[in-house]
């Protein structure tokens, strides 16, 4: 049986897990590991790192498969993982595409999604994130 305290961090690592998904989602602010919500300046993105730590950048931001933040250099851009686990960034927003290919809006602030065929579709036209 679990004690009281097993049950607890449990919780407290079921949030914690739930809100590094959101802040790798081009959240300007996330938690970090002490419940503190922490904020990048207007067009920036915040990722938490393997540590819990919260980190901010000019543009959006996305943890790799090493639990490392990376993030991007143009505000209002975008941040998100490839098929392999590396960040890639973009002038806009960006997606992986059904062949895990990161694929980011041309604009800065724009929008991308993946349609139901699993391509990418950006304001102004997609490119290949860097």
């Amino acid at each position: 049986m679990l004690s009281p305290h097993h049950i607890y961090a449990s919780l407290i690592f079921s949030v914690f897990a739930a809100f590094s998904n959101i802040a790798g989602a081009q959240q300007g602010c996330a938690v970090n590991s002490l419940g503190q919500v922490i904020c990048a300046p207007p067009g920036g993105g915040a990722a938490v790192n393997s540590l819990g730590q919260v980190v901010t950048g000019r543009g959006g931001c996305a943890t790799n498969s090493l639990g490392q933040v990376v993030c991007g250099d143009t505000p209002g851009g975008g941040a998100t993982r490839n098929s392999l686990g590396q960040v890639q960034t973009g002038a806009g927003q960006c997606v992986t595409n059904s062949l895990g290919q990161v694929m980011c809006s041309s604009q800065p602030g724009g929008g991308a999604a993946v349609n139901s065929l699993g391509q990418a579709v950006c304001t102004g036209g997609c490119v290949s994130g860097r």
